[in-house]
């Protein structure tokens, strides 16, 4: 009898941990967060030597992103970007990279603490039909001080892959 209740007991545990590894909360990437240069790779032209800060809202439904850049010193065009966290498609229309609707897609991978976000917009560029996908992959680290973004931007003509690193801010 004492041997069916230790068994029993020990199965329950490791039910109990892989439920629980299984249910983990996804990452919790909200808050204000500033590009730092000297840890990020692939920035090119005036984007390295551009600030950039993210802001970033988020609850159980949606993320928002509003990447502010600042390029000597002249502040660019933004706007919030609101991806669904339960797989729906979102869209927004924009002004950068090209006018017109983009398609915003989130999806959680390694279990909750990797957030993908991507986006993708087509349309006319200098009489041609052209596209833009963005492809994002979101993980914190340094204990939640950092956010690690590698960045792949797809073009017809060429893909650039970016990888950043942010603190965040307060």
């Amino acid at each position: 009898m004492l041997k069916r209740l230790v068994s029993i007991a020990f199965l329950l545990i490791i039910g109990s941990q892989v439920f629980a590894s299984v249910t983990a909360a996804p990452a919790k990437f909200g808050g204000i967060w500033s590009l730092v240069r000297s840890k990020s790779e692939g920035l090119t032209g005036t984007l390295a030597g551009a600030d950039i800060i993210l802001y970033v809202d988020q609850d159980l439904k949606n993320i928002s992103v509003d990447q502010k850049i600042r390029i000597r010193g002249h502040e660019q065009p933004s706007q919030p970007l609101i991806y669904s966290l339960e797989g729906k498609d979102t869209t927004a229309e924009v002004v950068r990279p090209m006018a017109g609707t983009m398609t915003l897609q989130a999806r959680w991978i390694e279990k909750g603490q990797v957030l993908e976000l991507k986006s993708s917009i087509s349309g006319m560029n200098l009489g041609k039909l052209t596209g833009v996908v963005t492809k994002e992959y979101w993980e914190l680290v340094d204990d939640g001080k950092g956010l690690r973004i590698t960045r792949t931007r797809e073009t017809p003509e060429k893909t650039q892959q970016f990888k950043l690193y942010f603190e965040k801010k307060g």
